[in-house]
């Protein structure tokens, strides 16, 4: 009876090795895609289409409430951004388990040195519209002079523009 067990076992094994060269080429796209082109699409605050609001140098009374409620429409998006990108962590963990069972570690490692540059792209490319509506924030909180200043308007400001 334990001889059949392990002839068994020994069949279904020989046969899941037999195929994984085929599931290989099937998927062969969706390695190189992590090896070679991730780009980040699924972790990217574009994704999410959080519209930069609109904040005027100086508020009026009644525009007060406007630009609260544009605020925190664009902190809601933001936090979903966020969430989903801590979510996405560590680097790698978007990988579908069956897929990265079929990558090597060669692969593997390209995955992951790829997506870690994509994931530190995407957090400074979200940090950057942070900071421009943190400025735009601050600055009308302050009611400094006459310019109309728009969140959209600040990534054209040098890179330094918001940091501390």
């Amino acid at each position: 009876m334990r001889a059949a067990w392990v002839l068994a076992l020994t069949v279904l094994s020989s046969n899941a090795l037999a195929e994984e060269p085929t599931r290989r080429l099937a998927r062969q796209a969706e390695i190189e895609y992590y090896t070679s082109h991730y780009d980040g699409a699924d972790i990217a605050l574009a994704r999410f289409e959080c519209q930069p609001p609109y904040i005027p140098m100086r508020p009026a009374t009644a525009g007060r409430a406007a630009v609260a409620q544009t605020l925190a429409a664009w902190r809601a998006c933001y936090d979903r951004f966020l969430a989903n990108y801590n979510a996405a962590l560590p680097v790698g963990k978007s990988i579908p388990a069956d897929l990265a069972d079929l990558m090597t570690d060669d692969e593997m490692s390209a995955a992951q040195t790829l997506m870690s540059q994509v994931f530190v792209q995407v957090a400074d490319d979200a940090k950057r519209q942070a900071d421009a509506v943190t400025v735009a924030e601050a600055a009308w909180e302050g009611r400094r002079g006459d310019i109309a200043l728009s969140a959209r308007e600040l990534p054209h400001l040098p890179v330094t523009a918001g940091k501390r």
